[in-house]
């Protein structure tokens, strides 16, 4: 999808973190913008800040969790801009836990993650293919995604998921004006640890997380937006914003042929 000027943009979780990363770069490149997120007010200060900026753009309050609200996300997109090209399913949550912990916690992760990815390709990827234009979905996993970190155990199975089926996808696309991208980032600068203010009956107000400003691997949001666009044009499928994690996806690769033991991955700190 080299062209993008004048192309629409769709975005979940597109109010903060990564999703309002991509918003400022795809605008700045001449995109018209669907911004959906779960959080009401951070989307309308989110549509203000790109509207001031001198973007075009749209927005939804939608819950990816639901197959439902999806789809009238994909209604009200067609609806506001006549079409959607570039698809980028990031809307994600994180808990911490052990594998045999809480499946309350299990249940939230898999749904936001892995269900709104694959709530975001049902609604949207049939009406692209009907369109027969050039288009393209980026699907946000992460590191964890490939390697098996501890204490995050719904997370790493949900990014496993989206990694999986982004690679399905690509071989589907294969005789389609369609192009897929996976994204799995390491540390970037976002407020995804405390995800939990957008559970069911969690008061917001008394969430806090851990920041990552002093990790030694951090980027910016608009650092790996910039790195996202660039994968988009090239019809780029793996994009790894932090390259020593694909050296330790490798090893483990090559351990698992030799019967040897996954990996520990190693965050810079």
């Amino acid at each position: 999808m080299q062209h993008v000027d004048g192309k629409v943009a769709v975005i979940t979780g597109g109010a903060s973190g990564i999703g309002l990363g991509f918003a400022h770069a795809f605008g700045t490149a001449g995109m018209k913008l669907m911004l959906g997120d779960i959080e009401e007010k951070a989307l309308a200060s989110a549509s203000a800040e790109l509207t001031a900026a001198g973007h075009d753009v749209g927005t939804f309050v939608v819950d990816v969790t639901s197959a439902e609200a999806v789809d009238a996300f994909a209604d009200a997109t067609y609806s506001t801009f006549g079409g959607a090209h570039l698809v980028c399913n990031n809307a994600g949550v994180v808990e911490r836990h052990d594998s045999w912990g809480s499946l309350d916690d299990w249940k939230w992760v898999i749904d936001v993650d892995l269900w709104g990815v694959v709530h975001g390709v049902h609604s949207f990827v049939p009406r692209m293919l009907d369109a027969g234009e050039d288009g393209h979905v980026v699907n946000t996993a992460s590191t964890a995604g490939l390697l098996g970190f501890p204490g995050i155990s719904s997370y790493v199975a949900a990014k496993h998921a989206v990694v999986g089926m982004s690679q399905s996808m690509f071989h589907e696309f294969a005789h389609t004006p369609l192009g897929v991208s996976v994204l799995c980032p390491g540390v970037v600068d976002t407020n995804i640890n405390s995800s939990h203010r957008n559970r069911p009956g969690v008061d917001p107000a008394a969430v806090t997380g851990e920041t990552f400003e002093t990790y030694e691997e951090v980027l910016s949001t608009a650092d790996v937006a910039g790195i996202v666009l660039d994968a988009v044009k090239a019809d780029q499928f793996w994009i790894l914003p932090h390259e020593h994690y694909g050296e330790q996806a490798l090893k483990n690769a090559t351990d698992r042929v030799a019967k040897g033991n996954p990996v520990m991955p190693r965050v810079k700190r």
